[in-house]
């Protein structure tokens, strides 16, 4: 359940307000259509891109379960709750850096997201044992 979790509803909505950021202002991307020139040429969403993303995520999750096994190794019962909530936040977080420009919406979802991670927290005692 918590990888459906993660997946859906964790992490959803921070995910989806993205498309509500904008690089600059609607009448400059009119004014200079060559800001996106790249874009339409493909450089930047090419192989090499998406092998970087993969080696941060390999980076992140190593660094998570590593940290929370060194850290925790006396409570080995809790490390799945602690790396879990880690990956939660860590993930938050990196939508909240990509953000330039903030939209209201995007706090709400940024959230509403840990709202429901919290909320999850007091249902799911099966998963993360008593609080």
């Amino acid at each position: 359940f918590l990888m459906v979790g993660y997946a859906t509803i964790y992490t959803m909505f921070p995910v989806f307000s993205l498309v509500l950021d904008q690089d600059v202002k609607p009448e400059m991307a009119l004014l200079y259509p060559e800001l996106y020139k790249d874009l339409t040429k493909g450089r930047s969403l090419s192989f090499k891109t998406f092998l970087i993303w993969v080696l941060i995520s390999i980076y992140q999750g190593g660094i998570l379960m590593y940290g929370a096994l060194l850290l925790f190794e006396s409570e080995f019962v809790h490390v799945v709750a602690i790396s879990f909530t880690a990956l939660i936040l860590t993930e938050l977080l990196m939508v909240a850096l990509t953000i330039r420009t903030w939209h209201w919406l995007m706090v709400v979802a940024e959230f509403l997201s840990l709202g429901c991670y919290v909320a999850s927290l007091a249902f799911l005692n099966e998963y993360f044992g008593e609080i």
